[in-house]
């Protein structure tokens, strides 16, 4: 609805929604998502706590509003990103290095994700397996637009020759996606440093992609 056609008790109630929101990031960011609670969320959007549950159902609703918005700007970024790649590499012959480049933008930047705030995020992309589809909703279909980028990224190697025709893309990227799913959840139970979960995952990615190169007729991996 424009700002014209609302009234200014829509008004008012935009401006809260936004005040929690802003408030929920906030804390989110300073503090584990199990230390905060709607209180504090009401307190720092300067709203009474009554008033806060007229617009949530309750926090955790506030984890998925928040880390979804997020993500979902991070992963617009990420597409950008990449076609600046593509456009970088044009002209080049085609190579696996290029897939690669591209590939590990992508990962580099979901660990980023995670690594601004490792137990929040962990929570809110846990949420994805939640048998509940209005909450596994919007972070399986973050995981499918990831997953769809990569498939398109193999398709294109294996067009220009650099990936096995044969290998299936669409199970390729559901794997990588599960593994960098993996070492998330792992991190916290071997008591891994966040700031190393990209040091981690490349090779793993590395040693499932590698592999799918197409070989000329010596049997040497193609450039």
């Amino acid at each position: 609805m424009p700002a014209s056609d609302q009234g200014p008790r829509d008004v008012a109630r935009r401006e809260r929604l936004d005040r929690i929101r802003v408030a929920a990031t906030e804390l989110l960011l300073e503090k584990d998502f199990t230390s905060i609670t709607t209180r504090d969320i009401a307190r720092r959007a300067g709203v009474a706590e009554a008033t806060l549950f007229r617009y949530i159902k309750g926090k955790q609703e506030l984890l998925t509003m928040v880390y979804a918005d997020h993500l979902d700007a991070q992963l617009s970024v990420v597409e950008e990103e990449d076609a600046r790649i593509v456009a970088r590499q044009a002209g080049l012959p085609p190579s696996m290095d290029a897939v690669l480049e591209r590939i590990f933008h992508i990962y580099q930047r979901r660990c980023a994700f995670y690594q601004a705030s490792p137990h929040n995020a962990s929570l809110y992309l846990r949420q994805g397996f939640d048998v509940d589809p209005d909450v596994s909703a919007r972070p399986v279909s973050q995981g499918d637009r990831t997953i769809r980028l990569v498939v398109s990224i193999l398709g294109e190697g294996q067009r220009a020759g650099v990936l096995d025709p044969a290998v299936d893309a669409a199970l390729v990227a559901q794997n990588l996606h599960g593994t960098y799913m993996h070492e998330i959840d792992r991190t916290p139970v071997r008591g891994f440093e966040p700031s190393t979960l990209w040091d981690r995952l490349r090779p793993r990615l590395e040693v499932q992609l590698v592999p799918l190169g197409r070989r000329t007729s010596s049997g040497t991996p193609a450039p």
